[in-house]
């Protein structure tokens, strides 16, 4: 059996489809919540900030990682650090425990090209 490979042209999860949130992101209710939460949305309104745009921060940071990446002209980089795998791809998954039983691991390839590890 060989793997699907996915990529910013064929996605397993569309973000095109539905309504979108006030940060930009689908809201289907179809995922893990790793972002703002209906409570922080009414306080934002109520203060009259702007919502952060999820996916662009997503992009902004996938591109700066992989520019650093292409400028040291690396065959890619391998991450294990809970905070950093979470910068480079904006998931969670028990940060805390990973701190003591280190067992996730990221690499990004100087095409962009991203695994995660569990």
């Amino acid at each position: 059996m060989t793997a699907q490979h996915y990529s910013t042209e064929s996605r397993k999860i569309d973000p095109s489809m539905g309504p979108r949130r006030p940060d930009n992101t689908p809201d289907d209710d179809n995922r893990a919540e790793i972002g703002p939460t209906p409570l922080a949305y009414a306080e934002w309104a109520e203060a009259g900030l702007e919502c952060p745009d999820l996916p662009a921060t997503r992009a902004h940071r996938h591109s700066r990682l992989v520019a650093a990446i292409n400028e040291r002209d690396l065959g890619g980089l391998l991450l294990f650090d809970p905070l950093n795998i979470r910068y480079a791809t904006d998931s969670s998954n028990m940060q805390l425990w990973n701190t003591h039983n280190p067992f996730r691991a990221c690499l990004i390839c100087p095409d962009g090209y991203m695994v995660l590890w569990e």
